[in-house]
């Protein structure tokens, strides 16, 4: 053990050491916005004893033979950074400058060809260089960690939170302007993993060509052409550009009333727990030409350049998506603040411009058959000034109309679902729809993927806790941190597709308009208006794909001006006020295009046909637009908070109480909307093998036609189980106009109606629309090509009834008594006052119970047979299932909170109540009517809750050896363990 001076002395040296690595490493703890250029002292210092005299380095003249330097100002001014090239062998020099060392810089990758994802950044990353020996080291600053108080807490954060190098590369040479030169190829491609992540890893190096090379007074632009792991050919695109400073953005402080994505610091010189964090939000830095004026154009309007490859044909609703939002900045007195400017590779114009290039902001589109849309950009990591951004669309949501609407239960089962319920699924594979919703065959693999996976993964895989914030990826949340703000998956796009099938398919029932290969390019049918022929886009007329895809780029541009989604804006408008004169045509029909607003189809005879999508951004969008950008008090625009249209709630609402804040509904009554939705199902189904498949067509398109209708129908269970032991949440602070409180349980009628709608269509055979005849027409194409996944050549021409049904049935038991939705029963009990009713666990469960059994409730009068049994094949299994769920129930260490007691009561007092009546039917004279398959099951039953009534929980068992762990043991064998202790 150490003594007391040694202890000293150590502590005395780490002070020391640490002072060392702070002046070093964490420059930017210490500084502002405005101070972080370093001084040409502080470059001196940095390269001070470490630097290397010319002469230990080989000639410049020898290391660039042959080499030529990139020029790319048409004045020959000088470049951020000094580019030579040899184009023969795929080689690249860069020399940083000494003025330029101390300086912050961005990078964005880009793999820009040979991917799905092609244009779509990889990553950002902020970095500075600093020179050790013969090597160069690319730092990453500490940003999130900061101090602005007193000398004494700048020197103390310096030391502690310090910077992270993140890469070296050699020096190979010094360069004509006295700074070190290094090979670019060799970062950039040999190490492209530092930048691209897994993507960049396994560059073949050696067959590396040079794509690009231009460097300019404030950035540079390097790319090449180089095979990937798998040899297939990529060019990777690299933007380096500084950050500029001192531009005179002030920043401005977040408000958890109105959703902007935030730019967050910690700072340790103030002393509050909360007071120490500092969020800024990420806006433009947006001003007026001239301030005197009431409506000024902007100093410098934020421009979106449509890439060449946009088609003609979609490239005016792609600029009023864009323009929607000029109405938002008029509100503030900026006139014409967005601009959209046409690429085009026929006339040359604006060719010169790369997507990749930081400097200009892009609207890309790329044809790889996905269905996704996302709004990226990249953001000053200090002040939250967004510097540029770009927007990808992808095709796939237009061609949705085939869309395996099957693909997508899962998605929705999990809808509302929180990371506890996740992880509970984890530990509880069969209770889980991802398992239960998965083809037979890839079960196992799921299972075992999923406890592989366990302890690793944060709260059980949900996106929001297991994302990258430096990186572009594959999950939803990915990006949504430091160093920049990106927005990245955005899934407007996977919903727009499956909207477009369900209304695709609707419409081709009603003949409003035909395929594309069946050549009718106006369509005349019925129900069709007149005035709204017109054109016609990859043969859906302009007037119905036109305003979605407006719609869609709206969305989009909202995230790149700062705006987070909002999940609540939905619900500001009932179905008859939609489809109505009052809002058709006239207003946006939610509160905002930052929510995933569907397609509005009315089947209502009474009502009129109001708008199939967004006509304009919403009232919430300019309010936000108003907080962020307007020139006045910022706290004033708070002031309307309550006003119900500009309701708000964000993603991470989405896994919380409040069913309004919901992916994938509608209106203010969402009852309504489901029923719709259910309504609409039922009409499709009855007109699948009459107007839907057409003559020619394959008999497969009535089963694609079923799944978009199962994808409805599950849609609107999925919406309504979000209501039972719902709450109402709004973010007021105290003092807001209209004292509302934040927390607002759901009443316990609305809860009844949706547990009533959930029941009636999840667990009556009725509710399918599965007749003998149309199963006999459910079939699949098969081809052994590339055209057709491994899942459609493994699927069984008849359509799996059974698997299906209890897959979704199982997943509906799931929503309906997920830990979660138990928990939030259970509190509304307490929160409501006693006088005043409210939804139970008890009823929840009786009416959850009374319905899956109701054939017990009288006995049989008649005799049954195996082909009428008294009990369906569809409700076995549906009983079997709610008794598995049920025996899982009584077990108190299924759930953990105090929840789960009174749960487990109330499933064994279930199962005991449950065994008498099932006895009369399996053990009397009722027996004797009752046809094989059912007596069979109830049989089976009854063995089954004898077993588990039998059953003892022992607690404790560490008590003799068991290491703590919880053990289920039927009665005998319990008793003879306690005897043995």
């Amino acid at each position: 053990m150490q003594d007391q001076s040694t202890r000293r002395a150590l502590v005395g040296l780490g002070a020391i050491l640490g002072a060392m690595t702070s002046a070093a490493f964490a420059q930017s703890t210490e500084q502002t916005p405005e101070q972080i250029s370093m001084s040409p002292a502080m470059i001196a210092a940095m390269g001070g004893g470490n630097g290397k005299s010319d002469d230990e380095f080989p000639k410049f003249s020898d290391v660039s033979d042959d080499y030529t330097k990139v020029v790319s100002t048409a004045d020959g001014s000088s470049s951020m950074w000094n580019i030579w090239i040899r184009n023969k062998d795929g080689q690249m020099l860069g020399e940083i400058p000494p003025k330029a060392m101390g300086q912050r810089y961005f990078v964005r990758a880009t793999i820009a060809s040979g991917s799905l994802w092609a244009g779509h950044a990889s990553s950002t990353d902020y970095f500075y260089l600093k020179q050790f020996n013969k090597k160069l080291m690319i730092i990453r600053p500490e940003t999130l960690t900061r101090s602005t108080g007193d000398p004494e807490s700048k020197a103390s954060v310096g030391r502690h939170f310090t910077d992270r190098v993140v890469a070296d590369v050699p020096i190979v040479t010094m360069g004509p302007s006295g700074g070190p030169v290094v090979d670019l190829d060799r970062l950039l491609v040999r190490g492209g993993g530092t930048f691209l992540g897994w993507q960049g890893n396994g560059f073949q190096a050696d067959l590396a060509e040079i794509h690009k090379a231009k460097a300019f007074p404030g950035n540079v632009e390097l790319a090449f052409d180089v095979p990937n792991r798998s040899g297939q050919l990529q060019t990777v695109h690299y933007s380096i550009s500084t950050i500029p400073d001192n531009t005179g953005y002030k920043p401005r402080e977040s408000d958890l009333r109105v959703g902007y994505f935030t730019t967050v610091y910690r700072d340790l010189g103030k002393l509050g727990a909360v007071d120490k964090w500092t969020r800024y939000i990420n806006r433009w830095h947006l001003e007026k030409a001239d301030p005197s004026l009431k409506m000024s154009p902007p100093k410098e309007p934020i421009v979106f350049y449509v890439e060449h490859t946009v088609p003609i044909r979609y490239r005016q609703w792609v600029r009023a998506g864009v323009e929607y939002w000029n109405k938002a900045f008029e509100n503030i007195g900026i006139r014409d603040a967005i601009e959209v400017r046409y690429q085009d590779k026929r006339t040359g114009a604006h060719m010169d411009k790369d997507p990749e290039d930081v400097r200009y902001n892009f609207l890309m589109w790329l044809s790889n058959d996905i269905s996704t849309a996302i709004g990226p950009s990249r953001v000053h990591p200090l002040t939250g000034q967004i510097l540029d951004a770009d927007i990808v669309l992808t095709d796939g949501w237009i061609r949705a109309f085939w869309t395996q609407a099957n693909e997508l239960l899962p998605d929705l089962a999990l809808e509302g679902m929180s990371p506890q319920d996740l992880a509970w699924l984890d530990r509880n594979p069969r209770w889980d729809p991802r398992v239960r919703l998965a083809p037979p065959a890839e079960r196992e693999q799921i299972v075992m993927q999923r406890q592989a996976r366990r302890g690793i993964d944060r709260f059980a895989g949900h996106p929001a806790a297991n994302v990258d914030h430096s990186v572009l990826g594959d999950e939803e949340f990915d990006g949504l941190g430091l160093p920049s703000q990106n927005f990245t998956v955005c899934n407007m796009g996977k919903m727009r597709s499956f909207q477009m099938a369900n209304a695709l398919m609707h419409f081709e029932v009603l003949g409003m308009f035909q395929d594309e290969h069946e050549g009718d390019e106006e369509g005349d049918g019925e129900g069709e208006p007149k005035e709204e022929k017109g054109d016609t886009l990859d043969g859906i007329p302009d007037w119905f794909v036109g305003p979605l895809l407006a719609d869609l780029v709206a969305h989009e541009v909202g995230h790149t001006i700062g705006l987070r989604h909002n999940f609540k804006a939905s619900a500001i408008y009932t179905l008859d006020e939609i489809n109505s004169d009052k809002l058709r045509g006239i207003k946006p029909f939610t509160g905002s295009v930052m929510d995933y607003n569907p397609v509005n189809i009315n089947l209502d005879e009474d009502r009129i046909q109001g708008d199939y999508a967004m006509i304009d951004i919403g009232p919430y969008d300019k309010w936000a637009i108003e907080y962020g950008y307007t020139f006045d008090d910022p706290k004033k625009v708070l002031e309307r908070v309550s006003e119900p249209e500009l309701a708000y709630l964000t993603d991470e609402d989405t896994w919380g109480p409040d069913p309004l804040a919901r992916r994938y509904d509608f209106s203010a009554n969402p009852i309504e909307y489901a029923e719709q939705l259910m309504e609409l199902a039922t009409y499709h189904r009855e007109r699948l093998l009459d107007s839907f498949v057409k003559d020619g067509d394959s008999w497969a398109k009535a089963r694609r036609g079923y799944n978009i209708t199962l994808g409805q129908h599950f849609n609107a269970i999925s919406i309504m189980s979000n209501w039972i032991g719902g709450s109402f949440i709004v973010r007021d602070k105290k003092g807001d106009p209209g004292d509302r409180q934040p927390i607002t349980p759901v009443d316990a009628e609305v809860q009844r109606d949706a547990l009533a709608f959930v029941i009636d269509n999840a667990f009556e055979d009725e509710a399918f629309g599965l007749t003998n005849e149309l199963m006999k027409y459910l079939t699949v194409d098969k081809r052994w090509d590339a055209s057709v996944p491994t899942s459609q050549l493994f699927a069984d021409p008849n359509w799996p009834v059974h698997d299906r049904i209890l897959g979704i049935q199982a997943s509906v038991m799931t929503m309906l008594m997920n830990p979660t939705t138990l928990q939030r029963v259970f509190d509304n009990e307490f929160i409501v006052p006693s006088d005043e009713d409210a939804l139970t666990l008890a009823e929840l469960l009786v009416t959850v119970e009374e319905n899956i059994f109701r054939e017990l409730e009288s006995r049989p009068t008649e005799r049954y047979t195996a082909r009428e049994p008294m009990i369906s094949s569809l409700r076995r299994n549906l009983q079997r299932e709610y008794l598995e769920r049920l025996i899982d129930l009584t077990r108190p260490d299924q759930f953990s909170g105090a929840y789960a007691k009174p749960m487990a009561n109330l499933a064994t007092h279930h199962l005991r109540e449950m065994l008498g009546e099932i006895k009369p039917f399996v053990d009397g004279s009722g027996s004797n009517r009752i046809d094989p398959y059912s007596l069979a099951h109830l049989s089976e039953a009854k063995i089954r809750i004898e077993q588990a009534l039998d059953a003892t929980v022992i607690y404790n068992t560490d008590e003799i050896g068991g290491g703590g762990t919880t053990v289920l043991m039927l009665g005998r064998e319990a008793d003879e363990m306690r005897n043995r202790r």
